[in-house]
């Protein structure tokens, strides 16, 4: 249970030995004062409790009970008022203090440690909420441009931004509605791609594949296979990897090799490679990792992906 102002106050004034008559003095007040405070019969003036606490030797958190944890909340919790970088930052820092200064207690055996360990998980899962918060104001902010540039320009690469980022603002239903209606009256490379990307996003392979195989407007514009639907194919053998469609993958796996872009080869080629690991399909592994080692000098990455990638290689 929390202590009152006036239980804290007596608290600490036995912990440091400290008479009433000592406190009042301090105060210019008479010690009947500080008797009706720890008794529950009135409280200090505002004004007189940031002497209090420096009486005390302690600050103004600890003068009322308020814990680091409490502390790192209520930033928390500031920030998802305000959602500003500001206060994302302070939240962020305090988080990042406490969890420190418990990692090492717990490490020199200080405290107690279930207690510690208690505390240490409400602070990781304030640190959680925190990143959700800032994520969710972020893809709202990017959406935001995201709409803009699409409309101003109607470049491709913002529209399917744009359908990205409305998945991670929870308007799942919404846009997947909107692009499959977009398809559906101007069916072309553009809206079937951004229709595909959606479904992918949402968990829908199976529809993608589905409509490859039996939608009219879809085998039109998927067909003959060249470099202008490469993207296309890309977007439908990914969905065979990811529900593990064996036939449908050997089937066109090289319509994409032979027509994709070369970042679409390097894409679907990682994926295969993962595929036939977990399949324990050596034979197609090691071909498929080959493939991928010859085409990742070609990929323009940056110096620092590049190496990422060539750790991960590794690990493949």
């Amino acid at each position: 249970m929390s202590q009152t102002i006036g239980e804290k106050i007596a608290a600490l004034r036995k912990a440091k030995n400290i008479t009433q008559t000592q406190l009042a003095e301090y105060l210019f007040l008479v010690p009947q004062t500080i008797s009706k405070w720890e008794v529950g019969n009135g409280t200090p003036d505002v004004a007189l409790l940031p002497r209090i606490a420096d009486f005390f030797g302690v600050s103004m958190d600890e003068l009322f009970g308020r814990s680091s944890v409490d502390k790192a909340r209520d930033l928390v919790l500031r920030y998802s008022v305000l959602r500003d970088d500001a206060s994302f930052r302070e939240a962020m820092d305090c988080l990042t203090s406490q969890l420190q200064t418990i990692d090492s207690m717990l490490k020199n055996g200080m405290g107690d440690r279930q207690e510690l360990e208690r505390e240490k998980t409400q602070l990781e899962g304030d640190e959680m909420h925190l990143f959700l918060q800032q994520s969710r104001e972020s893809a709202k902010r990017a959406l935001e441009l995201a709409e803009k540039l699409a409309e101003e320009t109607g470049e491709l690469r913002f529209r399917l931004q744009r359908a990205q980022l409305c998945t991670m603002t929870g308007e799942n239903r919404r846009i997947r509605l909107e692009c499959e209606k977009n398809f559906r009256e101007a069916p072309g490379l553009d809206t079937l791609m951004i229709y595909f990307e959606i479904l992918s996003i949402l968990g829908y392979d199976e529809c993608i594949l589905e409509m490859q195989d039996t939608d009219r407007a879809v085998a039109a514009l998927m067909n003959p296979p060249s470099a202008d639907n490469s993207a296309l194919w890309s977007q439908c053998v990914q969905a065979a990897v990811r529900t593990g469609e064996s036939a449908y993958i050997e089937r066109h796996k090289d319509t994409v090799l032979k027509y994709g872009t070369v970042y679409d080869r390097y894409a679907l080629l990682w994926e295969l490679t993962k595929f036939y690991k977990d399949e324990n399909m050596t034979e197609k592994y090691i071909a498929a990792r080959e493939a991928l080692i010859s085409v990742i000098p070609k990929v323009k990455f940056e110096n620092y992906i590049a190496d990422k990638t060539q750790q991960a290689l590794q690990q493949l």
